[in-house]
């Protein structure tokens, strides 16, 4: 491979690691505005209702290298597809 290939992947890797930041910073953020409710809804106190957030945030930093590994046996296509089912339902 020469080295014009490595810096054209460089950039294809940087880009996909980029959105993938940003859609982890956008599913964070879609927990916050919901836990006045879930405070009322389940009569929890604030500090409480922390430990939601942190709860979604340890679960996804578990399932990374969880789905990394799956994804290297059985294929990053049918991961991707597998996840995206899952998610839209």
């Amino acid at each position: 491979m020469n080295e014009k290939n490595t810096q054209k992947d460089a950039w294809i890797a940087l880009a996909i690691l980029s959105c993938l930041a940003l859609i982890t910073m956008y599913g964070e953020t879609m927990l916050i505005p919901a836990i006045p409710y879930l405070i009322n809804d389940f009569e929890i106190s604030y500090n409480t209702s922390s430990w939601i957030l942190t709860a979604y945030l340890v679960a996804g930093a578990v399932m990374t290298p969880i789905i990394g590994k799956l994804s290297d046996i059985y294929g990053k296509k049918n991961i991707g597809d597998s996840n995206r089912d899952i998610f839209c339902g």
